[in-house]
């Protein structure tokens, strides 16, 4: 493997990468005072190129997902690298609004440019433009060697952002991640064009930004490993206040809820209701120095669960979904007829997307093919109710273009 790290990006090919091993123009310093950030506004507001952007978090080290670092970069002024932790307003390093924001995977990162006040028009996703084209593998990585022939290491990619200062390798590491964004806009958007695809990609584009947040996910505490082996309803009620406990001391002391105690040790506390302190502290997790300095309160949890009334116990029931569609390992228990009309759609679906060598969640989204298929269909007005439920579950104009036809034949048996 070749190696490069001045000048422009280098060329090399998918079997002979060359590695990145540093930005063109060296590792610009982090932006983390009133002064710096003056300068880079007027930078920054001096290019006409298309913004890179990437964010860094510390998952699995502190509480939520808020950013740690913010990377901008303009091909025609060069990368900032900004700390979010004390310049919390970026507002006016907002562009004009038909400026192309490039990033990777956007939906993880578009809400962390929002809580600093950028607000991104118009957008190019390079993961869905891999996607489009029908790349397999398709992280920032797979995808600048497969179409830029060049090597990205990812070590730093799972650190702990949250640390100041953050150390030059790191910030070396943050750099390169939005310095081969815009190439990789230029090739994807020719391959887009080439593949008569650019327009898929215009509405998966426009879908990703204006698509709302998420609801909050209810009752979360469910989908813990390991809760099947529970055995009452007194059992679950011990694990739901055990883990409403862990969200809310994680909180205060911002850490991720699986450092202060893992998932394990609350589905053994759950499983055996320790009776008391020394009960509970026999199980490992319980005595590290941390969760330690908690025992009351983990113990109050687990009384509130032992002597909960029948009514506050939860259900052993299937969890739904707000549209009322159970998580589809129940269906063919709960109702055959719309688990079989759903291996039809997603035969059909596969059958497709084969032919045009993409992924058949690309071609329409599972929770589409589920809402699509969950409650029966009218026969004599099949076509209609499809469309109908596509639209209402945000199945894009191209992609009901493309399986409309399908699943009325798939929908029809």
């Amino acid at each position: 493997m070749r190696i490069s790290n001045s000048g422009d990006l280098p060329s090399g090919d998918s079997e002979n990468p060359v590695l990145l091993a540093g930005p063109r123009h060296g590792v610009p310093a982090i932006i983390d005072t009133p002064e710096a950030y003056d300068k880079a506004i007027n930078a920054f507001h001096s290019g006409t190129a298309p913004i890179a952007a990437d964010v860094e978090r510390a998952h699995g080290f502190r509480y939520g997902a808020d950013p740690y670092l913010i990377q901008l970069r303009r091909e025609d002024v060069g990368t900032f690298l900004i700390d979010p932790t004390i310049l919390n307003d970026l507002s006016a390093l907002t562009p004009a609004a038909s400026t192309v924001w490039l990033l990777h995977d956007a939906e993880q990162d578009l809400p962390n440019l929002r809580q600093v006040g950028l607000e991104p028009q118009a957008l190019f996703d390079t993961m869905m433009a891999a996607r489009l084209v029908g790349s397999q593998r398709f992280g920032l990585a797979a995808i600048t060697k497969e179409f830029l022939g060049l090597a990205l290491a990812k070590e730093h990619q799972a650190s702990d952002w949250s640390v100041r200062p953050l150390p030059t390798g790191w910030l070396r590491y943050a750099a390169l991640d939005v310095e081969v964004l815009t190439e990789l806009y230029r090739k994807l958007a020719t391959r887009l064009h080439d593949s008569g695809r650019w327009e898929w990609a215009e509405a998966e584009f426009a879908h990703i930004l204006t698509r709302p947040r998420p609801e909050p996910k209810t009752e979360r505490w469910r989908k813990v490993p390991g809760k099947g082996a529970l055995k009452s309803r007194r059992n679950l009620a011990i694990l739901r206040e055990l883990w409403l406990a862990r969200e809310r001391i994680a909180e205060a002391i911002d850490m991720d809820p699986n450092r202060l105690l893992r998932n394990s040790a609350l589905i053994r506390a759950a499983a055996q209701p320790p009776r008391n302190r020394r009960t509970l502290l026999t199980i490992q997790d319980f005595r590290s120095p941390l969760a330690r300095e908690h025992t009351d309160q983990w113990m109050r949890a687990i009384n509130r669960g032992r002597f909960a009334t029948e009514e506050e116990l939860p259900s052993r029931g299937v969890p739904r979904s707000s549209a009322g569609i159970p998580e589809i390992r129940h269906w063919n228990r709960l109702d055959p007829e719309a688990f079989e009309r759903l291996r039809s759609v997603r035969f059909a679906i596969a059958q497709i997307a084969e032919g045009l060598d993409l992924d058949p969640e690309i071609l329409l989204e599972p929770k589409v093919q589920r809402y699509l298929c969950w409650a029966p269909l009218e026969g004599r007005r099949l076509g209609e109710e499809i469309e109908e439920r596509l639209v209402h579950s945000g199945a894009r104009e191209w992609q009901r273009t493309l399986c409309t036809d399908a699943l009325i034949d798939a929908l029809s048996t």
